[in-house]
């Protein structure tokens, strides 16, 4: 992805013309040159304060080798999330910031047991095996015949309707894995369309309902493509806190291509057999949240967030030990600066983004009488790299005022111009749909390909000085928030953003 390098007077006018209605609803009285000076000027002085306490006091580090070693990986409903939500809770206070944890439940914990694997013929060889997550256990070692199932469409499904009783299917064919390097983290994951126009990818709501099918057909086990080099997993869930119909497994990609290529020449068979778990009952489920209350519009909130839960095969230090940590040490911080910021501002370390966001759903419930004074959103969620830009998500209409936040930051920390690719994929999207200004921050991969819910996300990926820059941006873009002058317009929740 090659971000485009347009001026920002000429984003503002060409915004301005379409739509000049949306921004000038949002000031209250127009705001001269000399007001928008002075706002940089300020906003400059304290970014830089700002960057500089960081890096001479930076907890960061610390806290985020706690979080990876001491409590370990941080599946939504497990005891380590618990533990890790009351943990941030206390170092939110050891700051002097306020601080509470919003709990609701979910159906099950998963607890991962024991997976093994093995082709049977025309060949006898052991393979690495991994449980997705809430996958139901397969009644002990399972043998069939390895079928392999396109899903592109219902159609394709038609074709096995009766032929997969039994089988062990192996889904779509084998990934192909970019060899071009990306230019940030979110495209080391989902890697975007090149070229010509290609038929649209499946929704996910359309991947349930044929995974739906398929266990309908009773296979023994469906098995995944990790997607990944070098022996790594991959780790995902398609069922929300409850077993799923039939017992869903990943295999590496370099086994399943093998697999693919065997049963392309003829009858191939696997023994399989997944061990996974479940609590009894609903458990807890958690979100940490902070805040330094604002001096003149303490109701309204300017929130910066990341999500504090993750996968379980690694430590879960990338994806998203250091977005959640960048927001405490932004938290510690602004409040070590002591100063009284305009707005309140909010730090939430989220839970349960991993399997869909029942931790942001939990805040926007809890809080849905306050939607309309929610100013702004900003999340850090793809790793460890440098943040090098923010995505506008569609929210033209906001540039103008954004453009004024983010000046001195693109000063300071060196970032290239507001992104106008939307990303999604995170727990802004909620407040997104909700119609509140919410922003994603674009990351530098740094390995974020490999580690992302594999096993390789662990604390040695890290590098310290580009997500310490990191936890700066993020509390220089909320205090550069509630100190502007006029709030950020919200759209209409209507708009499907």
């Amino acid at each position: 992805m090659k971000q485009p390098l347009r001026s920002y007077l000429l984003m503002v006018l060409m915004l301005a013309a379409l739509a000049p209605a949306v921004i000038a609803q949002t000031a209250a009285a127009p705001r001269t040159d000399e007001a928008k000076k002075a706002y940089k000027a300020a906003m400059e002085e304290a970014d830089q304060k700002i960057a500089a306490e960081v890096k001479a006091h930076s907890e960061l580090m610390k806290n985020l080798e706690y979080l990876t070693t001491a409590i370990g990986p941080r599946l939504t409903g497990s005891k380590q999330m618990q533990q890790a939500s009351d943990w941030t809770l206390k170092r939110f206070r050891d700051y002097g910031v306020e601080a509470h944890l919003e709990t609701t439940e979910i159906p099950h914990a998963y607890y991962r047991g024991s997976d093994t694997a093995e082709i049977v013929a025309p060949m006898a060889r052991r393979i690495e095996i991994r449980s997705m997550g809430w996958s139901k256990a397969t009644a002990g070692e399972v043998s069939g015949p390895v079928v392999a199932v396109k899903m592109e469409s219902m159609e394709d499904l038609s074709r096995f309707k009766g032929k997969l009783k039994g089988a062990i299917v192996l889904l779509n064919k084998p990934s192909e894995i970019p060899v071009d390097p990306e230019e940030n983290a979110y495209d080391a994951v989902i890697s975007p369309d090149r070229g010509l126009a290609r038929a649209p990818r499946l929704g996910f709501q359309e991947r349930i309902r044929m995974m739906t099918m398929i266990a309908q057909e009773q296979p023994a086990v469906i098995l995944f493509d990790s997607g990944k080099t070098d022996n790594l997993f991959n780790m995902s869930s398609f069922s929300r806190y409850k077993p799923s119909e039939v017992p869903v497994a990943y295999i590496t990609h370099e086994d399943f291509s093998l697999i693919y290529r065997l049963a392309a020449e003829g009858a191939v068979s696997l023994k399989v057999n997944l061990t996974g778990t479940f609590s009894p009952s609903p458990v807890p489920a958690s979100i940490s949240v902070a805040e330094i209350k604002g001096s003149e519009f303490p109701d309204e909130r300017v929130i910066i967030g990341g999500h504090l839960d993750s996968w379980d095969l690694g430590q879960g230090a990338l994806d998203n030990g250091t977005g959640s940590m960048a927001v405490l040490e932004a938290a510690r911080t602004l409040k070590a600066l002591g100063w009284k910021p305009k707005r309140t501002i909010t730090f939430i370390l989220f839970t349960g983004e991993e399997q869909g966001g029942v931790g942001v759903e939990t805040f926007m419930k809890n809080h849905a009488a306050e939607v309309s004074k929610m100013d702004a959103v900003l999340v850090h969620d793809t790793g460890t790299g440098k943040v090098f830009s923010i995505a506008l998500e569609n929210l033209y209409e906001t540039a103008s005022l954004m453009g004024e936040i983010y000046e001195p930051l693109r000063e300071l920390f060196e970032l290239q111009p507001l992104s106008t690719r939307y990303f999604g994929s995170s727990d802004h999207v909620a407040f997104l749909r909700a119609g509140v200004p919410a922003y994603f921050c674009i990351q530098k991969p740094a390995h974020y390909r490999e580690a992302h819910h594999s096993q390789t996300d662990t604390f040695d990926k890290v590098i310290p000085e580009e997500i310490n820059e990191g936890a700066a941006l993020l509390a220089a873009w909320a205090w550069n928030v509630s100190e502007m002058p006029v709030a950020l317009p919200h759209h209409s929740p209507a708009a499907g953003r």
